[in-house]
């Protein structure tokens, strides 16, 4: 299934990342929903719509337009000049009247090929770098798209939590009748538990809030501002094994930014050779006829103008573009050391959330479970308080809440790590 709509191999490559987490995101469930408007939206649904119907995407097309124009402005060469000359005329003596006027029509022009190719050669390398501008902009709009996904999803299940803490009150509330009814626990046990349920409720109800703001941000990265959509589908378990740092960190040579730098690079060393060609003087050709009007002849006429005075008119300026030039080289090796860097702070936090994950879904969680079946147990004989059974539940709550944010906390660091890499950075079990 084609996602991206590019004819950059490199934006390709870098927004092709984002599939696999699109495919690893995406519900079964959703497959038949399509067709409902409020269905479930997936992760390769949402990049595509930006790609289409991002209105920060739209300038470029002006931009390619007025750079098309100076493309053309470039390639012009001047055009021939006319000159009409009329000589010993209106004179006195033997130069009175006309008879003896000599009239010249004479074409001059410009030898500037190579200038001309010159201005080409830049033209062309400021149409690549607004090529790599785009091919930026669409992959940072795309990974905004999958972090504004990503949290509406969470939100999500934040909501499906606070449903089950719901269920969790209300079954402690019942309960709690059941033994104050009965005289086994007192009042006060009872207005606890049901003041429970309501703080649970409200939480219930600001999920709510919380997804419909995350739903909106969502749908105005392709310029909705009426959401066609209540949900998205996916999850946030992230189980695929990563691929290692060193691994990856020969993967920098695809950043995006970087190909920028290079680009500006390649204009600077395009305006440095057009600086060393305007450097010499232009020569000017000129031709034409001659025409006597005392004998009647013609004549034929040619001058070479070659201007002195200096070898280097451009001096100035091919100092300007050089220090330029060696100032993107020295960027360039800025750029490398904070990619570097940023990618393995961003390595480093995935490792430690999908640790954290790894622990929780694995060795807490489930025996806080049977922890809280046992408890559920002993409140019901009569051999745990109120107190004992709500700090547990808390706990295993807190758990899930926490098993939640760090598999948030790997999908957000998994996307960056590709967008900086341009690579996918999982790999399926051996």
């Amino acid at each position: 299934m084609t996602l991206f709509f590019t004819s950059d191999k490199r934006l390709q490559v870098a927004f092709a990342v984002l599939l696999p987490l699109a495919i690893l995101l995406l519900n079964p469930l959703a497959a038949n929903a399509a067709a409902n408007k409020n269905a479930a939206l997936s992760l390769a649904e949402a990049i595509n719509k930006t790609f289409q119907h991002n209105p920060d995407l739209a300038s470029f097309q002006f931009q390619n337009k007025a750079q098309q124009g100076r493309l053309v402005q470039a390639g012009l060469s001047p055009k021939p000049e006319v000159t009409l000359m009329l000589e010993d005329a209106l004179g006195d003596g033997d130069l009175e009247g006309f008879d003896s006027a000599q009239t010249t029509l004479s074409v001059n022009w410009v030898l500037e090929q190579a200038l001309r190719q010159k201005r080409t050669q830049v033209a062309m390398a400021n149409q690549v770098l607004i090529d790599s501008d785009k091919s930026i902009k669409q992959l940072d709009v795309a990974t905004q798209t999958a972090r504004y996904f990503l949290q509406t999803l969470a939100h999500q299940e934040s909501a499906l939590l606070a449903d089950k803490a719901i269920y969790l009150a209300d079954a402690m509330v019942k309960e709690t009748k059941k033994r104050t009814n009965s005289g086994k626990a007192s009042l006060a046990e009872l207005y606890r538990a049901e003041a429970e349920l309501a703080q649970r409720q409200l939480i219930r109800e600001d999920s709510k809030h919380e997804i419909d703001a995350a739903i909106r941000l969502l749908a105005a990265q392709w310029g909705e501002t009426a959401p066609m959509f209540t949900e998205v589908a996916g999850q946030l378990t992230l189980a695929e094994k990563i691929i290692s740092f060193e691994e990856l960190k020969q993967q920098l040579n695809n950043n995006l930014g970087l190909h920028r730098f290079l680009s500006l690079q390649r204009i600077k060393e395009a305006e440095l050779k057009l600086a060393e060609e305007q450097k010499d003087p232009m020569w000017r050709i000129q031709t034409g006829l001659r025409h006597d009007q005392s004998t009647g002849d013609y004549s034929l006429i040619a001058g070479l103008s070659v201007p002195f005075g200096g070898s280097n008119q451009n001096q100035g300026r091919i100092a300007e573009v050089s220090a330029q030039l060696e100032q993107q080289h020295v960027e360039t090796t800025a750029l490398r050391i904070r990619l570097e860097t940023a990618l393995f702070v961003y390595y480093k936090k995935l490792e430690h959330s999908q640790h954290v994950a790894e622990i929780l879904s694995k060795n807490v969680i489930p025996r806080l479970e049977k922890a809280l079946s046992e408890s559920r147990k002993a409140y019901e004989s009569g051999k745990y308080s109120y107190l004992e059974l709500k700090v547990l539940q808390t706990e295993l709550l807190d758990a899930q809440l926490n098993l939640l944010e760090n598999s948030l906390a790997s999908q957000l660091n998994k996307i960056e790590i590709e967008r900086l890499t341009g690579v996918q950075i999982t790999k399926p079990d051996q």
